[in-house]
């Protein structure tokens, strides 16, 4: 979901973010089954599949399904990958359907290939013209085209403010309405109506359009919601010991996944002057690391896609439990 918020990542190769320190924290058991809930072109996969043993699993889950196409083509030769394609919030479901309990371990990369913000067609990119419509799955939901054409004034500017921190929200929602009569269908229609609320400087254009993109591209895919009812369902299923491990790549997603592991490692929600637990809540496991694990300076210098990502991870825990 990182897209191109202001940073060189998207414009780098497919080199799969993270992928030694991934492999790293997230492989407990190197005969276990893994849930990638966002496979992309399959870099994450290959990598830890070069670790993983023969009686391993690796099921790789993607809304996108030219994504599961790249995927496929690239690993479709290893007998312990699974491919489907759904959107990572129904991760329960798919581990259901495949008569699987728990897991040994799960991973959300949460950001945008450069194969998708490469493609014209799909309107990931500001700097292509195309059709306005940046939903990984193209076949569920509205585009971002429709939406705009549709929403008022003010969901506009809402969105663009809490999804995309945009400051010139409302004055670029006004605009957008203004230009219905003639649509607002194509990447360049948007851009158009950014360039002259954010003046003609390259770099102010370029960082405004980056926020409004990044903000449609969440309204219309409905991201943040997705993130803690996957990583709530993914705790689940884990085994004692398992790991998850999250990749974000900005501050409203790092939010989300901090703020989700930090409660789900807290003993108890009540405040602490009470004598004793009355919320009953339960400590699921621990944070690996209380602070974000960036990437090294080398991985960044090699794959400058890598300068923003932020990962994290908890493990669980099941024998935990809250306050007495």
């Amino acid at each position: 979901m990182s897209g191109e918020s202001g940073d060189d990542h998207a414009h780098a190769g497919h080199e799969p973010v993270q992928a030694e320190q991934v492999a790293s924290y997230l492989l407990t058991d190197l005969s276990g089954i893994y849930l990638d809930g966002t496979m992309g072109p399959g870099g994450h996969a290959a990598r830890m599949l070069k670790d993983l043993t023969k009686d391993a699993r690796y099921i790789g889950l993607d809304r996108d399904i030219d994504a599961i196409k790249r995927a496929r083509a690239r690993l479709s030769a290893d007998h312990r990958v699974t491919f489907v394609h759904t959107d990572y919030r129904k991760l329960a479901s798919v581990l259901n359907d495949l008569g699987i309990g728990e897991i040994n371990g799960f991973l959300l990369d949460l950001g945008l290939s450069s194969v998708q913000l490469d493609d014209p067609s799909r309107g990931f990119a500001y700097r292509f013209d195309g059709p306005l419509d940046l939903r990984f799955d193209p076949s569920t939901g509205i585009s971002a085209s429709d939406w705009l054409n549709s929403a008022t004034e003010e969901e506009i500017a809402t969105a663009l403010k809490e999804y995309g921190e945009e400051r010139h929200a409302k004055r670029m929602a006004r605009m957008i309405v203004a230009t219905r009569p003639t649509g607002i269908n194509s990447t360049s229609d948007l851009t158009a109506i950014i360039r002259k609320i954010s003046g003609h400087s390259g770099l102010e254009f370029g960082r405004s359009a980056a926020r409004v993109f990044q903000a449609l591209r969440i309204v219309v895919n409905d991201e943040l919601a997705a993130i803690p009812q996957a990583m709530n369902d993914a705790v689940d299923r884990l085994v004692d010991g398992g790991r998850m491990v999250i990749i974000s790549y900005h501050s409203l997603e790092d939010r989300l996944v901090k703020t989700f592991m930090h409660e789900a490692a807290r003993e108890c929600n009540c405040p602490p002057a009470y004598p004793q637990c009355i919320c009953g809540a339960k400590q699921r496991g621990v944070m690996v690391q209380r602070r974000a694990i960036n990437p090294t300076e080398d991985e960044i210098k090699s794959n400058p896609r890598a300068k923003s990502a932020k990962m994290r991870v908890f493990e669980r825990q099941s024998r935990l439990g809250g306050r007495r």
